[in-house]
């Protein structure tokens, strides 16, 4: 029997820690489409995560923890819950750690995701209204529909069901108004098992210590968003323009590509922004500075840094060739994940 194709589907693309590789997919598949003034991105480096192409209508709107204000706006920026303890429905100042050989931390999103090769760990979380109708779709996975094999995780009863022989999800009683559903793919019943088994609840300090080396944690995020902008700034000789400004404060503990891809894209965003808003109204001096603040984009050290690792810089480097030569690429938005 074929398991019903729910919202499950949507639960499980990467829009969390794939952002970059998200934004390069649809630029090498959506935007070549839509492109004429230049030639696509080399094919992309990258290999952490695939998206399925229906995710592209949706990153757009989801691609960054950045947050924009205008003057004429709010002052500052109001605050949203991005610890992982309001994420999982854990206790506060809780987090998960999963103490196992081989596998690593690879992204906070809607949940959080370990990795070890091509086998992957993730939770996700949801709301306790949510919990029934989930429970009631898991149990078409088998036919005829059954509830799950009872197990307990993180000390709480919960739900396993198998796609495959190596595809387990389990569903986790509501604790504080959520309820986890954990999904394993790559590892049999067994290894599932014992994974669930070598997850481990813990403070979030003991989570940000467990990262990977590289990774910019949620209370680094805006210091190095700081020190990653002026280091752009010190090559092209500009701030933001005048009556932007964005705050790295709310996202989550991300490696420096992705956060890079998120500083170094509100950067060029703003200043492709200020471009078209420029010639829109005509105002030729304000065209040409952001021409040319773009047209340093390929000594950003950020991106420099970067490029060994993916595509996202080249991406900057042609939308600032392309505003340098007085076009600004339908496709930008997409390209860059502009809020």
């Amino acid at each position: 029997m074929i398991p019903k194709l729910t919202d499950d589907a949507v639960s499980r693309l990467p829009l969390g820690s794939g952002r970059a590789e998200l934004l390069e997919e649809i630029m090498t598949t959506v935007a070549p489409d839509r492109r004429t003034e230049a030639t696509p991105p080399r094919a992309s480096r990258r290999t952490r995560w695939t998206a399925p192409l229906a995710a592209a209508a949706v990153v757009a709107g989801l691609a960054g923890g950045t947050v924009w204000w205008q003057q004429h706006g709010t002052t500052e920026p109001p605050g949203r819950e991005t610890s992982m303890a309001a994420r999982l429905g854990l206790g506060e100042g809780q987090a998960v750690v999963l103490d196992a050989p081989g596998w690593h931390y690879d992204g906070l999103g809607d949940g959080v995701r370990w990795s070890n090769g091509d086998a992957s760990l993730e939770i996700t979380t949801y709301a306790a209204k949510d919990y029934d109708s989930y429970v009631r779709d898991r149990e078409y996975i088998v036919d005829p529909p059954a509830p799950g094999d009872p197990i307990e995780v993180l000390g709480r009863p919960a739900q396993m069901w198998a796609y495959s022989p190596t595809d387990h999800t389990a569903i986790r009683e509501v604790v504080n108004g959520r309820w986890m559903e954990l999904r394993a793919d790559g590892v049999d019943r067994a290894g599932y098992l014992a994974l669930l088994g070598k997850l481990r609840l813990t403070t979030d300090a003991e989570f940000d210590a467990s990262l990977p080396d590289g990774y910019v944690t949620v209370a680094e995020r805006q210091a190095t968003a700081e020190r990653i902008l002026q280091d752009i700034e010190g090559v092209s000789g500009a701030a933001l323009p005048p009556g932007r400004f964005a705050s790295f404060v709310d996202g989550e503990a991300e490696d420096r590509y992705q956060f890079g891809v998120e500083v170094a894209g509100a950067y060029a965003c703003a200043w492709i922004e200020a471009f078209e808003n420029a010639v829109t109204h005509h105002q030729p001096a304000l065209a040409d500075e952001a021409a040319r603040v773009l047209g340093t984009s390929r000594q950003w050290p950020i991106l420099v840094e970067m490029d060994a690792e993916g595509d996202y810089p080249e991406v900057v480097w042609e939308l600032g060739d392309g505003v340098a030569a007085g076009k600004v690429p339908d496709w930008y938005r997409e390209g860059l994940g502009c809020p």
